[in-house]
């Protein structure tokens, strides 16, 4: 026994989605994206109480180091005296002796070659200075 098939459905299309549009899920991540930078980049809170300690020397008191001026030609000027960094262990000593330093600061000219500044701090350790301070000019 056969059975009639209504096929009369099948001839329509079927019915169609509405179209999902996904530009407000792309506005709500660019919100998203600029609260972040915003909100990375802020400064503290300007109210932060902080209570600094007190330092046990006034830097208007310390004993200013002995300072060594290196040329661009990689001599040592010590006071009035130019020195051959290759030899500058002995009036290094000399001089740090007699004002009783045991500090140095390095000015050197930023085209000394970097031998010229090496053979300089390694005077200095082998007379027994305890801190070397190179100075330089701050970045922009």
């Amino acid at each position: 026994m056969m059975t009639d098939f209504d096929i009369t459905g099948f001839d329509r299309d079927p019915p169609k989605r509405q179209f999902e549009t996904l530009i407000p899920l792309i506005n709500v991540v660019f919100l998203l994206l600029i609260f972040f930078l915003l909100a990375g980049t802020m400064t503290p809170a300007d109210n932060v109480a902080v209570k600094l300690p007190v330092g046990a020397l006034n830097d208007a008191e310390r004993e200013m180091p002995a300072t060594l001026l290196v040329e661009a030609d990689g001599f040592v000027w010590l006071d009035e005296r130019v020195i051959d960094p290759k030899i500058a262990q002995g009036p290094l000593r000399e001089y740090l002796a007699d004002k009783g330093m045991d500090r140095v600061a390095v000015k050197a000219d930023a085209e000394a070659s970097a031998e010229s500044l090496l053979l300089l701090m390694e005077a200095l350790r082998e007379i027994g200075v305890k801190q070397v301070t190179i100075v330089t000019e701050r970045g922009r």
